[in-house]
């Protein structure tokens, strides 16, 4: 699996209590580790309804669920 490089928009006092929070928890260089971790997290919260469904779906709704992923 390949990677992507983005950028977003945070309010700058967030960002630094991020920063600090990351430096005292784990170390100065882990904030991306961090923003992946919290990323794959909400996905996995948010997919799992969705695979819920699926499991009581008909064949037809399982094909729409995927399509939406």
């Amino acid at each position: 699996m390949g990677t992507v490089k983005t950028t977003i928009t945070i309010d700058e006092e967030v960002w630094k209590r991020f920063t600090v929070l990351v430096i005292e928890n784990y170390g100065y260089r882990k904030k991306n580790q961090i923003i992946e971790n919290l990323i794959k997290e909400f996905i996995e919260e948010h997919e799992w309804p969705q695979t819920y469904e699926a499991i009581w779906a008909s064949e037809e709704e399982i094909i729409e669920l995927k399509r939406r992923l």
